[in-house]
Order: C-alpha cells, then structure tokens, then sequence
C-alpha cells in the first residue's frame, strides 16, 4: 500500500467539513464551497433566471438603439458617444450614484453606408478616362442637381447627371489622343487639348470637365443623405490624362452627421449622450 494516497486524519477532516457546507448566498447569488482547496462554485446557472442583468446587445439602426435603451434603462444608465468611428454605447449599471458592474450594455456602431464607402474609397486615387467614366455611369443616381448655389446651405451650382453622362461619353471617346494642355473658361470648367491621329494626320480636339460637382448620399446605413461636394483634380504625363476626385471636407459631414444623431438619440431616449468612449468592464 502506498502511505502517500492515505490521506490524514487532518486532512480526511477538512474533506469532510468541506462536504458538509451548506449553500450560501452571496447577494442573490448562491454559492457552495467544494472539497478541493476549499473553491467557491458558482451555482447560478442552476436557477430559473440570472440574478441580475449582463450582456451586450449589438443593434444595426439607431431606431433599434433606442428601443432597447428605452426598455432597459434605470437611472444608474449613462450613454457614451465616440465621432471617429461613430459609436453609441449605454451602459445600463454603470457607475452613476452607487458603484456598478458595467457589464450590461447596448452598442450601435453606426456603420456608414455602401454609397459613403464607394465615394471615399476613391478619394485621391488617381484614375484613366475609361475608369474615371465607368465609374461616374456607374454612380451618377448619387449625383445632385444644384441650379444655383445656395450659401445658407452650403451649395454651390453644380452640374446635373446628364451633363456627368456627356462628359463620361467623351471621356471614354478620346482615351487613346495625346492631350497637350488645358486652360480654365470662365465658368469655372477645365477644357483639354488633344491632338488625335486620325489616317496618319494629327487632328486637333478639345474636352471639357467641370471643376466640380455635388453628390448627396447618407453617411449612416438607413440614414438621411447629405450633400457632399467633389472637385475633378487631373495631371497631364505625357499626353496621358489622369483624372482623381476630391472629396471637400468628408470627415466634417460625418461630425455633424454623429451631432444629429446624438441629438435625436438623446432626445427620444431623455438620457444624455456623454462625448467619450467606455472603459472595460475590467475597470469598474
């Protein structure tokens, strides 16, 4: 027989207290203390619900966001807001009047939209005519008409679709000339000189783009559109047109896009929405 798997009166002592323990609680939560090393084991998964709330919840709209934070909040909630990236969190027992756990929560991301993506994925980057035009046929329903600028609304006139169509055609109808310069007209477009081998003779041609135009898209999925004005910027290497768009100012439209929604969740939730961003839970 081996003496070291005998174990000692002491220690066959301790056992058997240790079996004998009774459940506790601890708050609403019961708790039993096991033989080996005297371990607390937690046995609230046995009862019918949890004792307390805990959990995040993520949702895809702020309409969700605010259902939620409506159904759950107690005046322990404080609702957390970031710009960069745009995010939304309540904290439904955090630290408010008494200390909490911080570890039931409900988070809306605000995910920006296809459209938002598409054009800012293009901001700078330099493209050929045939790119440039695909890429305006492919996205002009994005476009906005402004007839007449429009100085309380930030607008200024900016042409229509049709206009970005006639330019796309031509575009694509002179991608193999060699352009030669460009000069600025009056109205604020660029026009382009070409020359065009047409049966062994040069044949002189011009194009003109406007310096800018305006698109209206939402920032948010689901969300409202926003104007957003782009300027045509080009470089001629070469006799090799390239052509890249940009963006005025992206990043101050979502600011006052994130301000907005701040203001709407604020208001159909009576809570308010605090500028900063949420510790870990580890921390409360």
């Amino acid at each position: 027989m081996n003496l070291q798997e005998v174990p000692t009166e002491t220690a066959a002592l301790a056992v058997l207290a240790a079996c004998n323990q009774e459940v506790r609680k601890v708050g609403e939560t019961p708790v039993l203390l096991a033989p080996q090393g005297f371990q607390s084991i937690n046995l609230e998964k046995l009862l019918p619900a949890p004792t307390r709330k805990r959990g995040t919840v993520v949702l895809n709209d702020a309409e969700s966001f605010i259902a939620v934070v409506n159904d759950q909040k107690t005046e322990a909630t404080r609702m957390f807001s970031t710009v960069n990236p745009p995010t939304f969190t309540a904290v439904f027992n955090g630290v408010a009047a008494e200390a909490g756990w911080g570890d039931h929560l409900a988070k809306y991301n605000a995910p920006l939209s296809p459209e938002w993506k598409i054009w800012t994925a293009i901001d700078g980057k330099a493209m050929g005519q045939v790119e440039v035009a695909q890429f305006l046929e492919a996205n002009l329903v994005d476009v906005l008409h402004v007839p007449e600028s429009d100085p309380d609304k930030g607008l200024m006139q900016s042409p229509d679709g049709s206009t970005l169509l006639e330019v796309c055609r031509t575009l694509e109808a002179t991608k193999k000339v060699d352009f030669k310069s460009s000069v600025r007209l009056g109205d604020g477009s660029t026009q382009f000189t070409y020359n065009e081998d047409v049966q062994g003779s040069a044949k002189a041609g011009t194009l003109s783009v406007p310096e800018h135009f305006t698109i209206a898209v939402p920032v948010f999925e689901n969300g409202d559109k926003w104007p957003l004005l782009v300027r045509f910027r080009y470089r001629i290497d070469s006799g090799v047109l390239k052509i890249w768009f940009e963006l005025v100012r992206p990043h101050k439209i979502i600011e006052v896009a994130v301000k907005e929604l701040r203001e709407q969740i604020a208001k159909e939730t009576a809570l308010q929405v605090l500028n900063g961003a949420l510790a870990s839970a580890s921390s409360y």
